[in-house]
């Protein structure tokens, strides 16, 4: 058994960047049910306590990659995407107060761009969790009412589904049809 700071260290050892990033960002998440399971310091600590081990470069590429406030797997996939396409670094889970007063939170923010981006899977659609009480249509028509209230605020707005960023082309023309810019041409 290893700690929870080991465990992320020796999975982004081994695994491919995406995969050790989503590791190390789900160890560190702030927001999890509990608090994170380490910080990023243990891991570097425990890094630098054996940092002859053959994996150790992808590991601090990974480490230093990593963002606390990733909510999930898909979001860290989706940030390494990003960054490979040319896009630039998001705000993630950025909070605004609509001029409605609701409070939204939205999973990549471009302030530069003033562009808000999300990453919704079906699921938000259909589990319980995000509304037991609720007709999985009025689900639908309050998450368009907030997309609505969103676009008026701000200059770009996109959203994809978690097989999108499986696709490299198709998230870069989701991003850039929406008016997000890339240092890179379409891959």
């Amino acid at each position: 058994m290893t700690t929870p700071a080991q465990t992320a260290l020796d999975l982004a050892r081994a695994l491919p960047f995406v995969d050790g990033v989503a590791v190390v960002d789900q160890a560190i998440r702030q927001e999890r049910p509990g608090g994170a399971l380490t910080t990023r310091a243990e891991i570097e600590r425990l890094w630098e306590l054996d940092n002859r081990h053959r994996g150790n470069p992808r590991a601090l590429r990974a480490i230093s990659f990593a963002n606390p406030l990733a909510a999930n797997v898909r979001e860290s996939q989706s940030r390494v995407l990003l960054a490979r396409l040319g896009f630039p670094t998001p705000r993630l889970q950025e909070r605004r107060v609509l001029r409605s007063g609701r409070l939204v939170f939205g999973d990549f923010y471009f302030p530069t761009y003033d562009h808000w981006a999300e990453l919704d899977g079906r699921g938000k659609y259909r589990s319980p969790d995000f509304g037991a009480d609720r007709d999985p249509v009025a689900i639908v028509i309050d998450e368009k009412n907030r997309e609505n209230e969103i676009r008026r605020e701000v200059r770009g707005f996109s959203r994809w589904e978690p097989v999108d960023a499986d696709n490299p082309r198709v998230l870069y023309d989701i991003l850039t049809s929406d008016g997000l810019p890339s240092c890179l041409p379409r891959p």
